[in-house]
């Protein structure tokens, strides 16, 4: 079974959204519109292998509004040997801030949900192995500020359980219940210390490790990074 992409010729750009397909080595080059850094994704292919590249990629019954995507979907087949890998990445400045991390991990879980059901899943019923990476390029991925939120809201959670019937009880007068949110939140900020992400897709609960890429600064204040997709068994 062959996944269908858009033919890329040699030279030709990509085109944003959609599953760009080719056969040859290559590298697209990605700049990111607010800060322009730039991402190099280069393509180390062998005989008989399809690459595949898209910017924003996301399922054709998805609905554009309100859609989460991520900057980077990429990935490489290799039918002969039953094998692909892909590439999951969005591009930031900075990490660190409650805000941030909250909208990475909901791109993070929508990138993966598109990518399985229009991809991987078909694969795997064709007994083709499944492996890849996701993560996130960063100039500043500040560890350091990810543990004091978290401090914070530890504090704050373990103070309102003392105080629990009390704490609902001023809750609800405010119009909500904070407590769950807080602790949803607390555990999700646990997870992105130990370099991980857990979501449920398609009934199933899902645990990825993620990776951290820092870009090094080139001339003109330009973050620039190199990031290579080769199909190797993980």
């Amino acid at each position: 079974m062959h996944i269908q992409g858009r033919k890329l010729k040699s030279g030709r750009e990509p085109l944003k959204g959609v599953l760009n397909e080719f056969s040859d080595s290559r590298t697209i080059t990605f700049k990111e519109r607010e800060t322009g850094d730039v991402v190099d994704v280069e393509y180390q292919m062998e005989e008989n292998e399809k690459g595949y590249f898209s910017e924003e990629y996301r399922a054709d019954t998805i609905a554009r509004e309100g859609a989460k995507v991520i900057d980077i979907t990429a990935f490489i087949i290799n039918e002969e040997k039953g094998m692909c890998r892909w590439w999951l990445y969005d591009v930031k400045k900075d990490v660190g801030g409650q805000d941030v991390i909250w909208h990475l991990c909901e791109q993070w879980q929508a990138a993966y949900g598109y990518l399985c059901n229009s991809v991987i899943n078909y694969l795997l019923n064709n007994s083709i192995e499944s492996k890849g990476n996701i993560g996130v390029i960063t100039r500043n991925f500040d560890t350091d500020r990810i543990r004091a939120e978290f401090a914070l809201l530890d504090e704050t959670i373990k103070e309102m359980e003392k105080g629990a019937k009390h704490a609902m009880v001023l809750a609800k007068r405010k119009g909500s219940v904070r407590l769950p949110i807080l602790q949803a939140k607390r555990k999700l900020l646990k997870n992105i210390l130990n370099r991980k992400i857990c979501f449920r897709d398609a009934g199933r609960d899902i645990e990825l490790e993620f990776d951290v890429k820092i870009p090094i600064k080139r001339d003109c204040d330009e973050y620039y990074y190199h990031l290579i997709c080769k199909n190797t068994r993980c």
